[in-house]
């Protein structure tokens, strides 16, 4: 399979052009070539970059800067973030190795971006909103953190290493929907569910993440999505006096639609 142009290599703040430049050498060593910048404090362009890029040049040339996360991954259909840290919204982590022979595999009928945070601390908690699944790369305990080009270079070689041994199941899941649709549905269901008071309206990340999670592991089907939204919009339309009117159709025989 060819993965150039199946997955998306996405950098969120990066800081240092050096780095900028030395993922893209690691990009090409591994056969990809899509590289995406979410608000670059470093510069792709300058000599920093360009020298670390040595070959990979025409990568960091064709890389494309995004002001906002969201734009980065308007087009993919599954979002992977990386992290080395643990935390109440990152409980869901998966090991990158064991996890790369599946990314592949759903790489064969989705678009599949992997995020990483920035060299300091890495993705935020809203940045992991954005992410479906998250993997991380097993490291000594008493430094986990690893440097940013080093990170991108592990995650393509494991990838690329689980290109060629292949799928260890042949079959094809669905392709998912888009992963800005799937998140426009979030805000609705959090909305809706706060409407009839399962989420706090103060804090209703934590079952929120929860929920990503779910659909993150399963993946959702545009089909799938259509039906989570109108659950949705039926909660929030019930919730505002909705249930009423249901009651009295309910009472008089008539069908609820």
């Amino acid at each position: 399979m060819n993965l150039a142009g199946r997955i998306a290599f996405v950098l969120c703040r990066p800081m240092q052009s050096g780095n900028i430049g030395s993922v893209a050498r690691a990009l090409k060593n591994m056969g990809f070539a899509d590289l995406r910048l979410v608000a670059p404090v470093a510069s792709a362009r300058d000599r920093a970059a360009t020298s670390m890029a040595v070959h990979g040049g025409d990568v960091l040339s064709a890389s494309t800067i995004h002001r906002e996360l969201a734009a980065a991954l308007a087009d993919r259909t599954l979002t992977v973030g990386t992290t080395c840290r643990p935390g109440l919204y990152r409980s869901g982590v998966e090991s990158l190795r064991g996890a790369a022979s599946e990314l592949v595999a759903a790489a064969a009928v989705n678009r599949v971006a992997i995020v990483f945070g920035p060299e300091d601390h890495g993705l935020t908690n809203d940045e992991l909103k954005a992410c479906q699944r998250l993997v991380t790369i097993p490291t000594a305990d008493d430094y986990r953190s690893l440097n940013l080009a080093q990170a991108v270079m592990l995650v393509a070689y494991e990838l690329r290493m689980a290109a060629i041994a292949g799928p260890s199941n042949p079959t094809l899941a669905p392709p998912r929907a888009a992963a800005g649709e799937v998140e426009a549905m979030l805000e609705r269901m959090a909305e809706a569910l706060v409407g009839i008071g399962f989420l706090p309206a103060d804090n209703p990340d934590h079952i929120m993440f929860a929920l990503r999670e779910i659909f993150g592991r399963s993946g959702l089907t545009p089909r799938e999505l259509d039906i989570l939204n109108g659950i949705a919009r039926q909660i929030k339309w019930t919730a505002a006096g909705g249930a009423a009117t249901l009651a009295k159709k309910r009472a008089s025989g008539r069908k609820l639609r």
